[in-house]
């Protein structure tokens, strides 16, 4: 039986003050997993991504409390690449791509969707685009 070549994930980061978005990725665009996590728990989400092995990069949003996390990063895991990436309307985005995967059912979706806010945090959403902006080659 022939495999093919090992696939790895690039880990992406929305910081924020109390929770951030967490999305792994492979690096042929198939999404791993994506979640919200407390801050204070991230250190140990990632952990579990690195101790898999197959962590190619750690992409971090470059706004709120991104410094921090990018210290954390490099002090941990140093042997893994962390790349801070521009994270601008990531926010709108991910509210557009959480619509996309999620429409609006009965009369919600007659309301344009631009006006819809989403019933829970889309943090998860917008490190999902901090991954594909990495995967695209955008840097902060």
């Amino acid at each position: 039986m022939t495999t093919g070549p090992a696939r790895h994930k690039i880990i992406g980061i929305d910081p924020g003050l109390t929770k951030c978005g967490y999305a792994a990725v492979y690096d042929d665009g198939v999404r791993a997993s994506h979640e919200v996590v407390r801050e204070g728990e991230l250190a140990a989400r990632i952990e579990r991504d690195v101790r898999a092995g197959d962590v190619a990069a750690i992409c971090i949003g470059d706004a709120t409390t991104s410094d921090a996390v990018v210290r954390l990063c490099r002090e941990r895991w140093p042997d893994i690449p962390v790349v801070v990436v521009d994270e601008r309307n990531t926010t709108f985005e991910a509210r557009r791509l959480y619509y996309e995967e999620h429409p609006p059912r009965g009369l919600m979706r007659l309301v344009p969707r631009g006006m819809l806010m989403p019933p829970v945090p889309i943090d998860d959403y917008a490190a999902l685009l901090i991954v594909e902006r990495y995967r695209r080659g955008v840097r902060a």
